[in-house]
């Protein structure tokens, strides 16, 4: 089993976290990794989520953490449109998120062949949708999609 998380000791693991460094385009907007743009969906104002996309890791995160109301009604944003945690519709978006980055970092695909088979965890991921943008099982299931698509190609 592959702990994917940033303190992983296993370094396929810790390539395929969400603190990873890897630019890509959404929608428009310059993201530095994809822990920015998560942490950017928390914010409401335009101009604060793509100064939040323009960070990675740990500064991404950190600066996520200032925007944790969403919580209360359980809506999340992109570009202005509104999401509620649980819809489809935010689903259908983290998927495009997940498929953009697959589609503009030729090392993510790399990674995600890196680890073979072998089955994946996200040991640190917060289980519960109301709390947290992503979760443990929402991560594994973008991971393994993708990684089933790179090794069909």
């Amino acid at each position: 089993m592959i702990d994917i998380s940033g303190g992983s000791e296993d370094p396929r693991g810790a390539r395929l976290s969400n603190f990873t460094d890897r630019p890509f385009n959404f929608d428009g907007v310059a993201c530095a990794g994809i822990e920015g743009i998560l942490q950017a969906l928390k914010a409401s104002d335009l101009t604060v989520q793509v100064e939040i996309c323009a960070l990675s890791g740990k500064l991404a995160k950190k600066a996520g953490s200032e925007w944790n109301t969403w919580k209360d009604g359980q809506v999340l944003w992109w570009s202005n449109v509104r999401h509620l945690r649980n819809s489809r519709v935010y689903q259908e978006l983290i998927t495009r998120i997940y498929d953009a980055v697959y589609e503009q970092d030729p090392t993510f695909k790399e990674d995600l062949l890196a680890v073979g088979n072998e089955d994946i965890c996200h040991s640190i991921g917060n289980p519960d949708p109301r709390d947290t943008v992503l979760t443990e099982v929402e991560m594994i299931h973008q991971l393994n999609r993708l990684r089933i698509r790179a090794q069909r190609n």
